[in-house]
């Protein structure tokens, strides 16, 4: 009797997630399966139309309409898969992912619930529609992180969630306000894991929301638990080690002498990624930022003492933002560029489910202030889609 099929659908902004929950899966329950990766832009899998298969999809909001566009094509060219969809946009807005005409949706945090869905489908028990899992309730170290079936070895996630509580983010609220960090044995053995598959690869990165934040309570810094990662790290012959570079920013509060002079003397990165999103204090306030525009270029400043280049995340047009914000956010990163020589990656705000400013509207961004962001793309020192944002909400939310 043939294997049923699981396609895996892959891009690259869901190898994450979909090695994620493929590496929580036991292969034995895998061997059950034909697995048939569809890659990027590749044809629609022959596996597609066979009888008895079940395509695999993990959804950035980004991306919905893309994601339409092929499940009509499935549905035009007379497939008989079944298709299972996970990921952010069906955790964060689980209604806008059924509506595409999945068969099954899973919204929260998945590595408990995959395995147990792939085991009822196989024997024809699971049911059709919405599932919902507990959220902040996934052991890190339970589960690798990856598989090799999807083709990457991602940058490892130490940390989930975050404690903190910015109008713009979502992570809080996917994560139910939890913040959980794998254990240096867990880390060690797939660091080893990922040095047996690729005996030549020479850099570690990590995943996290904060990456200064690990082993702590979420609210400051807890330097033991830092100084034993970076240890462990190097006591294995990591050769090099990527802590705060993407993605793995930091906070500037978060950005300390004692965090520096702990992790400058261990780390291989040169920059460390911040989010300072303003540099209006009325604004940070509005943001729920939990710190002001002092610690931000304090942070700069100590970054820039211990050798390191800040790229610092901003955000324009954000709700109730005002032009005198703006000129303050303009004015900011001009002092900055002048006395650190900083490196700026530029956001537009886009209001994304499941965060407060989900229904808020993108504010009108000056003129002036396209102006000048345009000039400092021209001389190198900005990069980033903000342009591209402009009125995104309107594509994105219909």
């Amino acid at each position: 009797m043939n294997k049923p099929n699981l396609i895996i659908r892959i891009h690259n902004y869901n190898k994450v997630s979909l090695g994620a929950i493929l590496g929580a899966c036991p292969p034995a329950l895998l061997n059950n399966f034909t697995l048939v990766p569809w890659v990027s832009d590749s044809p629609i899998p022959v596996e597609a139309a066979q009888a008895r298969a079940l395509i695999v999809y993990s959804i950035m909001l980004p991306h919905l309409q893309q994601v339409a566009k092929e499940l009509k094509q499935l549905h035009d060219a007379g497939s008989a898969a079944e298709t299972i969809a996970g990921g952010s946009q069906a955790t964060a807005a689980p209604n806008s992912v059924s509506e595409l005409g999945f068969d099954y949706v899973v919204c929260g945090e998945a590595e408990d619930y995959f395995p147990q869905f792939l085991g009822d489908w196989l024997v024809n028990s699971a049911r059709k529609g919405l599932h919902t899992t507990s959220r902040g309730k996934v052991d890190l170290n339970l589960y690798p992180g990856f598989s090799e079936l999807v083709g990457y070895l991602p940058p490892l996630e130490i940390s989930r969630g975050c404690k903190f509580g910015c109008m713009f983010c979502g992570v809080p609220r996917l994560h139910a306000g939890t913040l959980r960090h794998r254990s240096l044995t867990s880390i060690e053995a797939i660091v080893k894991e990922y040095f047996r598959i690729k005996p030549t690869r020479k850099r570690i990165k990590f995943l996290a929301s904060n990456a200064f934040a690990y082993g702590s309570d979420g609210r400051q810094p807890n330097l033991a638990a830092l100084k034993d990662l970076l240890e462990m790290l190097k006591r294995i012959g990591v050769p090099e080690i990527h802590l705060g570079s993407f993605p793995s920013e930091v906070r500037p509060d978060f950005v300390t002498p004692e965090v520096m002079q702990l992790v400058a003397p261990y780390l291989s990165n040169k920059t460390i990624v911040m989010g300072v999103q303003t540099g209006s204090d009325n604004m940070l306030k509005k943001m729920n930022r939990g710190h002001g525009r002092e610690h931000s270029v304090r942070a700069i400043a100590l970054l820039r003492e211990f050798g390191f280049q800040p790229h610092i995340d901003f955000i324009v047009g954000n709700p109730d933002e005002t032009e005198d914000d703006q000129f303050e956010l303009i004015d900011f990163m001009d002092e900055m560029l002048e006395k650190y020589q900083v490196r700026i990656h530029m956001h537009t705000f886009v209001p994304l489910p499941a965060t407060p400013w989900e229904n808020k509207l993108q504010s009108p961004i000056h003129e002036k202030v396209k102006q000048r962001l345009r000039e400092l793309e021209r001389a190198g020192v900005l990069d980033g889609w903000w342009e591209n944002h402009i009125g995104y909400f309107r594509t994105a939310k219909g």
